[in-house]
């Protein structure tokens, strides 16, 4: 669109899931904003970088945020509205990327933080174990009164694998069992929504759920496209 900034997508954490999120800008402009010729479309602008991860540690994280530092100072030459992160577990950085960033960030955690709705007393997080244990999700949702069910120790460890095999692109429909059954076991305890706060899992996560689905890439994607439409 003319005099249109450009979405920006700070990605390669990992690179599937930067894949995912283009794909869903482009789906969601489409469905919801009437995208119909190229023109119509946001400019998207993709960083995907190759980053250390620190999905169950965070040795890593310094080295992270050295790396994404340079890429937001090269974001602050371009003309760019709003910038995103395509990983739930690198928003532990996000204060001090937007702190050196002329960009306002759009938060996926505040983004799903919204859209868990007033009638979920209780909600179910599949999320990497760096996310689970620094209570990114938890900090947010328990000042609505919503109490977060995590997976029990030995689930997350199961998920922490799967994480792994989605970058890998090695997933399997047996992977995805698996994925489901830790689900219900969340439904089993009281959740009445499943958060995917990792950006890998809608990969791989069941099209259909007897509970409502909270998919964080989508829900990201959407709250940029509603900012550049706007």
């Amino acid at each position: 669109m003319k005099n249109k900034k450009a979405i920006c997508i700070l990605g390669g954490m990992g690179p599937q899931a930067s894949v995912y999120m283009h794909k869903m800008l482009v789906e969601l402009s489409a469905r919801y904003f009437n995208a119909k010729n190229n023109e119509d479309y946001p400019e998207i602008i993709i960083y995907s970088i190759p980053i250390p991860d620190f999905i169950s540690n965070k040795v890593n994280k310094r080295k992270a945020l050295i790396m994404l530092k340079k890429r937001v100072a090269e974001i602050n030459k371009l003309s760019v509205s709003q910038i995103g992160i395509a990983c739930n577990t690198a928003h532990l950085l996000l204060g001090e990327l937007q702190n050196i960033s002329k960009t306002p960030f759009v938060s996926i955690i505040d983004e799903v933080n919204k859209t868990v709705g007033p009638k979920i007393k209780k909600v179910g997080l599949l999320a990497s174990p760096t996310t689970i244990k620094s209570y990114l999700y938890q900090n947010v949702l328990e000042k609505k009164r919503i109490e977060i069910i995590t997976p029990s120790l030995i689930e997350l460890e199961i998920l922490e694998k799967i994480i792994r095999k989605v970058i890998r692109g090695k997933i399997t429909k047996k992977d995805q069992i698996t994925l489901r059954s830790i689900a219900n076991s969340l439904k089993d305890r009281g959740a009445e929504g499943i958060i995917l706060g990792c950006t890998e899992l809608p990969l791989i996560f069941p099209p259909k759920f007897s509970l409502p689905v909270f998919n964080s890439v989508e829900i990201l994607a959407m709250a940029l496209l509603r900012k550049y439409y706007k």
